[in-house]
């Protein structure tokens, strides 16, 4: 097969805060990923997306199919993006109302949010920020918003060191050396999703290019509840690919066959289950057996006894057949 070699394309990248403030933590982290984009990055371009004039969510401002203008620009900045950084503090354990208000805005048919790679940073007190994002994640998990994983990012803004200026700068060079490794998982993340619908027998410098499993050879091989639907109006995809394509140099379908290989170890889909009865019965059948030796031998002298006497009636039964 032929080796090829792709540069690498630009992807673009809408940055939201869901911070209101002008001296933000948040956005001061959405400033130094915007300048680390374009001094130390090549293939990213990153727009910052202020969600301030966003009107509170009310349907009624729908009017024969559309939105309000302001809202209109806002869904076309998101649709356009191919992926997205949010920047979420901690409010309340959860997301902030104005990012929510955002987020729902953008979910109105049709959901502009789907089939896009996301990651999150967040700066805050004690936890950084932490609870926000499962809280976004978990809103992910709705939209087909495809997070990274790692590397996670939450920042305590108040531990000294200082992290910020006086301005909401970020001025922690450790704290910018980690928020560069974010961006460049978002962007090496966001490529992979990309090709997810490619079909092809290609190979390229990092390995074979991915082939996904179709509808018809995944229902061969698979119980339906294998499959994995990358989006509500794409194909289906095998399960596993999907879930090691983080942090992977290459993304290779692991199952060949009804049998399928994890760590060097043969699986069948229902060894677990067998495994599971083999345990249960095993376990009942010790239990009757200590059960009826606790019944019938209360002592080590009460088994001599019926040890005697069950010898004693075999000794008559053999003198008198």
């Amino acid at each position: 097969m032929e080796a090829v070699i792709a540069a690498k394309p630009m992807i673009k990248v809408a940055a939201l805060c869901g911070s209101l403030r002008k001296g933000s933590y948040n956005r001061g982290l959405l400033r130094t990923a915007l300048e680390i984009s374009k001094e130390s990055i090549n293939g990213i371009q990153m727009e910052y997306i202020d969600i301030s004039p966003l009107p509170m969510l009310n349907t009624d401002l729908e009017v024969d199919g559309k939105y309000p203008p302001v809202v209109e620009a806002f869904r076309q900045k998101i649709l356009e993006a191919d992926s997205v950084l949010f920047a979420s503090p901690e409010y309340n354990y959860s997301i902030t109302g104005p990012l929510k208000n955002a987020i729902d805005w953008a979910s109105r048919p049709p959901n502009v949010w789907a089939d896009k790679a996301a990651a999150i940073v967040s700066a805050g007190g004690n936890f950084g920020g932490g609870r926000s994002q499962y809280h976004l994640r978990q809103i992910g998990v709705y939209l087909d918003l495809h997070f990274i994983n790692k590397p996670e990012f939450f920042l305590n803004a108040f531990e000294p060191p200082a992290k910020f200026d006086s301005d909401g700068n970020l001025i922690d060079p450790a704290s910018k050396q980690r928020i560069k490794e974010v961006l460049l998982a978002l962007q090496a993340f966001t490529l992979r999703l990309q090709e997810f619908p490619r079909q092809s027998d290609r190979e390229s410098e990092e390995g074979p290019v991915l082939t996904p499993f179709t509808k018809e050879n995944l229902g061969q091989r698979f119980h339906a509840s294998t499959e994995y639907k990358l989006g509500r109006t794409s194909v289906s995809y095998d399960w596993h690919d999907l879930e090691t394509c983080n942090n992977e140099r290459r993304v290779i379908s692991q199952f060949q066959d009804k049998h399928f290989k994890l760590k060097n170890k043969k699986y069948t889909h229902n060894v677990r289950e067998r495994l599971y009865k083999m345990a249960l019965v095993a376990s009942w059948v010790f239990f009757l057996m200590v059960f009826m030796l606790s019944y019938w031998v209360k002592n080590v002298e009460d088994a001599c006894c019926r040890r005697n006497v069950f010898g004693r009636s075999l000794d008559l039964w053999v003198a008198y057949s």
